[in-house]
């Protein structure tokens, strides 16, 4: 216990990080900036590689800063590196497969990393995971590796809170963070370690606390998200604006979060993490109908969207057959490049299907692949807009709802209710 609090407090103890993406890339600047010596490990040879040249690829970290944190940060791809660490967080993935979650990252990530770590080490999960699967780990730990948990290695779940792209200025520093250890030594020793780049740390009595609760907070985003389309739907047939309508009940100063609506829900929290439940549900002989319900109502979504189109394009006399439509961002979120579950795939394969000749544009996407199939990419000029039969509006990147150049489509849908209302502009 003195040994590690005593690592801690120098800044000499050694934090290993386990995947370099959207969480744990700016896991590990947070622990170098603070003063740590920091491992970082990734199985993707152009991140690495990346890292090296001082080239970020997210949003939330700068070049300046992998620059300025090049001496505290090594990264490389072989799992023996850890063998230095003193405490190591597992950031990796955690996809569905079959509406079930994938594992295999977790899974590997552990099996990779533990038969290097030295006795007394701190290792922490920090993906989303169903409840139960950080104490099912230690168990295997122990049953295949003879480990004691609490003894020759401590473990804990803390999970990730990480926002890309945040306008509202929650960053990792000032995010809460729960943890909760398989034993109340493992509990404090990473309340401890996240002490040193979180302000404020929450322990809670349980890993499965932890991973539940993360779990809930995605829930309760998914179920307010598919309300507020119910509302967008209910509100375009009364002609009245939704927006206004979800900011005016964002007045009151309790009791009401605001949600808003938009072509689906995308990026591998909200239209996953809920999915965890599932099985546990059905083992526990109850049912989650209104998360079920939810996540229907979120997966039509990008379905609505082409629903309306060919519906906006028949008004004008046309047929969705070699339409030309344009897409207008398609990551899954403003200020990012993420396309991961981005509902924008799920629109652009419909249109293919409906025989439409779909481009794109996307200032942070400059090329994309879709089943195989390039799609073009638009300039963002009058002249492409006013070439095209229907301009949708998917993710409004920085300042793209204020540009313009809208003014000068025949025909636009704008799935976020974002643009300014004109002639030409019609909402989802």
């Amino acid at each position: 216990m003195a040994d590690f609090d005593r690592l801690i407090a120098s800044r000499k103890a050694v934090v290993g990080i386990i995947g370099l993406g959207y969480t744990g890339l700016p896991l590990a600047t947070g622990f170098a900036a603070a003063g740590f010596s920091v491992v970082g490990l990734d199985t993707d040879a152009e991140k690495i590689n990346a890292i090296l040249r001082g080239e970020s690829y997210l949003p939330d970290v700068s070049d300046l800063e992998l620059e300025e944190l090049h001496p505290r940060l090594s990264v490389g791809t072989s799992p023996a590196a850890m063998a230095a660490a003193d405490a190591v967080v597992v950031c990796v993935p955690t996809p569905t497969s079959h509406g079930v979650a994938d594992l295999s990252h977790v899974d590997a990530a552990l099996a990779a990393v533990v038969p290097h770590l030295r006795p007394g080490t701190l290792l922490v999960l920090q993906s989303t995971i169903p409840p139960g699967t950080t104490s099912a780990a230690a168990r295997r730990l122990t049953r295949e590796g003879g480990i004691r948990i609490g003894t020759d290695l401590y473990l804990a779940m803390a999970p990730e809170r990480i926002n890309p792209a945040n306008a509202d200025g929650w960053r990792m520093t000032n995010t809460p963070k729960l943890v909760g250890g398989f034993t109340p030594e493992c509990t404090r020793r990473a309340t401890v370690l996240f002490e040193q780049v979180c302000e404020q740390v929450h322990p809670v009595s349980s890993p499965e606390v932890a991973e539940l609760a993360k779990v809930f907070e995605n829930t309760f985003r998914l179920v307010n998200i598919a309300l507020s389309l119910e509302l967008s739907d209910l509100c375009r047939h009364l002609r009245i604006p939704v927006r206004e309508v979800i900011d005016a009940a964002a007045t009151k100063p309790y009791g009401f979060l605001a949600h808003y609506p938009g072509p689906g829900v995308g990026g591998e929290c909200i239209p996953v993490d809920p999915l965890f439940l599932q099985p546990l549900a059905q083992l526990a002989g109850t049912d989650l109908s209104l998360v079920q319900a939810a996540h229907r109502r979120i997966t039509e979504r990008p379905g609505q969207v082409v629903d309306r189109i060919v519906e906006l394009i028949a008004a004008g006399g046309g047929t969705i057959q070699q339409a030309r439509v344009l897409i207008v961002g398609v990551s899954y979120k403003e200020g990012v490049a993420d396309l991961r579950n981005a509902p924008a795939l799920d629109i652009i394969r419909a249109l293919r299907h409906c025989g439409a000749q779909v481009s794109y544009y996307d200032p942070l996407v400059p090329s994309m692949v879709l089943d195989n199939q390039a799609v073009p990419v638009a300039a963002w000029t009058p002249t492409e807009l006013a070439a095209q039969d229907c301009v949708v509006l998917v993710t409004p990147h920085n300042r793209i709802a204020a540009d313009p150049h809208w003014s000068a489509a025949p025909l636009v849908l704008d799935t976020r209710n974002v643009l300014t209302p004109g002639d030409n502009i019609e909402i989802l």
